[in-house]
């Protein structure tokens, strides 16, 4: 995707997930890995809501207002179980890293407070969920068609997989808004489309 300037109005969002068995195989570098919650197994987490422009690309960095801790500590527990750094422990300093980053570089283009920004990504993150074909795929596989189809279709859906194409990794949606709030799932941009990186027919769900 493309970076574009940032006087453009970002005009549709992304909401990007992570799958945070798949980011634990293979690697001892990320602390939250070895006692991750239950819930991190069966549902996709958060990686962030993203300002972008229906045309192709998105804003970045829109404003210099820093992150504030509070905010994050205000929302409390649903930070830790649904947006999770997952590179560090819950009680490590750099935890909160991973907000500061998704409120610096994409949270400052939404024109929404930085409670706002994180409410409203939660929201739509509880309100859309984790597909049912994904939870009960969980230590098997998933026909890559049906998994699209679970998110309304290939056209709807970025899918996004590591190693040789068929590990699950992460998804990406897109939404119309209405005054800055997410509002109805649209098709993606083709440039966001052209993201999908799982290109086998079976996509293996990892577990922990």
């Amino acid at each position: 995707m493309n970076n574009f300037n940032n006087n453009q109005t970002a005009d549709i969002y992304l909401l990007a997930y992570f799958w945070e068995p798949e980011s634990c195989q293979g690697t001892s570098k990320y602390a939250g890995c070895d006692n991750p919650m239950p819930y991190w197994g069966f549902h996709f987490t958060i990686h962030g809501l993203w300002p972008q422009y229906s045309s192709g690309g998105y804003p970045t960095f829109c404003t210099n207002e820093a992150y504030n801790s509070e905010v994050t500590t205000k929302i409390g527990s649903d930070m830790l179980k649904y947006w999770p750094n997952i590179q560090y422990t819950f009680n490590d300093p750099l935890y909160t890293s991973f907000w500061e980053h998704e409120w610096s570089k994409h949270g400052t283009c939404t024109g929404l407070t930085q409670e706002d920004y994180f409410q409203t990504t939660l929201s739509l993150y509880q309100k859309f969920g984790t597909p049912l074909s994904v939870t009960t795929a969980v230590g098997s596989t998933i026909s890559a068609t049906k998994l699209r189809n679970s998110f309304g279709g290939s056209k709807y859906v970025s899918l996004q997989c590591d190693q040789d194409g068929s590990y699950l990794s992460g998804v990406y949606t897109c939404w119309s808004f209405v005054n800055k709030i997410p509002s109805n799932q649209i098709q993606c941009p083709e440039d966001v489309q052209a993201e999908d990186t799982c290109s086998a027919s079976a996509i293996k769900v990892t577990s922990f």
